[in-house]
This record gives C-alpha cells, structure tokens and sequence, in this order.
C-alpha cells in the first residue's frame, strides 16, 4: 500500500514527458451548439516503454486524465482503446506499448455559438520499461460551438480499436471463489476468451479463465476487494473485445 501511495505521489508531482508523448484531437473543428464532440487523448508511450490501461491489473497505475471544462461542457461517455496483456515474471499486466488512445464524448451548451470554449486536460501516468517513471503533462484545445458542424476528417483515422459494446448485462453470481458470468447469446466466444474487470483487485489476474457450459469463469484475486452490485467489463476473444455490464 506505502508503494502505491508513494507512486501515486510521485505521479502527482512529475511535470515531464520523458517516457511518452501527449497530444488531443478533436472529432470537428466546429460543433453545432448543444450537440456532442468526442475528444481523444494520444499517449505514445517512448521506445521500449509501455503505460497501464483503466485497470493496471498486478502492478503499475491507470493513465489519468484531470479536465478543466468551460461552464455548460459536460463528459458523458468515455472510450478506452483495446488494452495487451503484458506478462513478466508470472505478473500480468494491462497496458500499451505503441501509440494509443482515450476518447471523450463532451457535450457543449445551448446558445453558445461563436463563443471560444477552451478546454484543459492534465494526463498523468507511469511507464515501465527496465524501471518505471510517472509523468505528466497539460494539453488544450479549443471549441468552437457554431450554427452547423464541421468534422475534422482525420479523427476517424484514429478512432479505432475500440471495444465492441453489448448492450444487454450480463448476469453473474459467486461460486467456489470464482465468478459465473452468464453468456448471453450475442457472445459466442472461443476457449482462448478472457475476462477484464475496468475495476482493478477483482480478479486473479494470472490464474485461467475457462468456459463451462454457457458460463465463463474467472477466479476471484485472493484478497479481492468489495465486489459492487454491477460494474464494466472488458471481454477480449483473439482480436475482438467485447464491453459488457456485469450485474449481480
């Protein structure tokens, strides 16, 4: 836990970008006022290196991002990129080694055309290569709320990746240590499926994950936390990932 306190200090306190590269996109270069954008944040983790998804698994920190928003501008959704599975040691991990992005979907305020609405986002992270470095770093950009949108075309070149998301929950129980998730019929996934909270000391990150029946099951972490009622969840099946609501 002092490990993790320090970390977490540390990462407030680091103003660099040594190990990655931090810049935002934005989907238009004018919004129609009261309707939504999506905003991304690129990290590019530098050779060699690698930063920690939503949930870092066994060690490391998530990537955070702290938003200054203009009054009325509101984040109603929020997309993570496909994670790899890193394994060192027989500790497994969550993260990217290559370039990757976060999405926002923000939503700006009626009657606000050709207002400047500046927006602040401070990323901070840790990246590991043979050690392991917080960083930290401010971007902005700026909306321009107008009478009609106008799309920036070279978001989509980058909006990919994403995972695939099930509208309907999945419903799951505790058994033996483990949790049953029930499959429902949009997800027939093959034997190498494995199961992700968003939430990190759920799982046993290392142990094997198998399909019994129409269940899959996930060994709960020895000294897992709390278990809410319902959280989100990563999917990932060879190269699709599914997002899916565990309720309980």
């Amino acid at each position: 836990m002092y490990f993790l306190v320090l970390l977490s200090a540390l990462l407030f306190m680091a103003g660099n970008n040594e190990t990655a590269k931090i810049s935002v996109h934005s989907m238009h270069h004018t919004v129609e006022s009261g309707e939504s954008t999506w905003i991304a944040i690129g990290i590019e983790p530098k050779k060699g290196w690698h930063t920690y998804w939503a949930n870092p698994g066994d060690a490391g920190l998530a990537t955070t991002v702290e938003w200054i928003l203009p009054d009325g501008v509101s984040i109603t959704d929020t997309i993570w990129q496909i994670p790899e599975i890193i394994e060192t040691d027989g500790i497994v991990s969550y993260g990217f080694h290559r370039k990757h992005y976060i999405f926002y979907k923000l939503a700006t305020p009626a009657n606000s055309e050709n207002q400047n609405l500046e927006i602040s986002a401070t990323v901070k992270w840790l990246a590991c290569k043979e050690k392991c470095l917080p960083g930290k770093d401010t971007v902005k950009l700026h909306l321009f709320p107008s009478k009609q949108s106008k799309i920036n075309k070279n978001f989509s070149d980058i909006f990919g990746n994403i995972p695939i998301r099930i509208d309907k929950p999945l419903q799951a129980s505790i058994e033996d240590n483990n949790i049953q998730l029930e499959l429902n019929d949009n997800l027939n996934l093959s034997e190498k499926a494995r199961f992700i909270p968003y939430l990190e000391g759920i799982i046993d990150n290392s142990a094997t994950q198998y399909i019994q029946e129409r269940s899959l099951v996930v060994p709960l972490d020895a000294f897992h936390t709390e278990i809410p009622g319902e959280f989100k969840a990563l999917i990932l099946d060879n190269e699709k990932a599914f997002e899916v609501l565990v309720i309980f």
